[in-house]
């Protein structure tokens, strides 16, 4: 039942993150371009970050690298999405809570997610955030930003061992 209700939560919000990239407080984009690069943004794709987190944290591994065909929220390079998208597993995971799950999903460990801009990425959050206190269901993850970056880690791990994460991303430099 449990993995049933986790599966039926996971399609809801996909579903819903498809649906709305921020969230009805999203400004419309202005000018065709993309925002300028906050100061201190990491110029890296989010596969390079991933990679770099995994040397970081010993229990982490990448996994996923998607495209906009494979992305499974529909924002890999479209409006209001983000640049680049890639998962990781965490070890620390029970196999069992993530059986019948799509890889890449966040509950494996997590997923970096790199925006144009700071803003961007805090509306991600913003977003993430609301819908998970909507419907407690869909479970809780850690976000962390940094610059245009989104760090998404499960939230079965520990405070401690996200903040691993957390730490990990800070020591990574361009």
């Amino acid at each position: 039942m449990k993995r049933i209700l986790s599966a039926v939560a996971l399609g809801a919000a996909v579903m819903v993150t498809g649906a709305c990239t921020g969230g009805p407080s999203e400004p419309a984009a202005t000018g065709g371009g993309q925002p300028e690069q906050t100061p201190g943004t990491l110029e890296l794709t989010a596969g390079q970050l991933v990679e770099q987190l995994a040397q970081r944290v010993p229990e982490a591994a990448p996994s996923v690298v998607f495209t906009a065909e494979t992305d499974p929220n529909d924002l890999l390079g479209r409006p209001n999405g983000y640049t680049s998208r890639a998962s990781f597993t965490d070890s620390r995971v029970e196999p069992e809570s993530v059986e019948g799950l799509e890889q890449g999903a966040v509950d494996f460990g997590g997923t970096v997610e790199v925006f144009a801009s700071q803003e961007a990425a805090r509306r991600r959050v913003d977003f993430i955030q609301s819908t998970f206190a909507g419907a407690p269901i869909l479970g809780t993850e850690y976000d962390y930003v940094r610059g245009g970056v989104l760090l998404r880690v499960i939230g079965t791990l520990t405070p401690d061992q996200a903040a691993a994460y957390e730490a990990a991303l800070g020591e990574i430099e361009s």
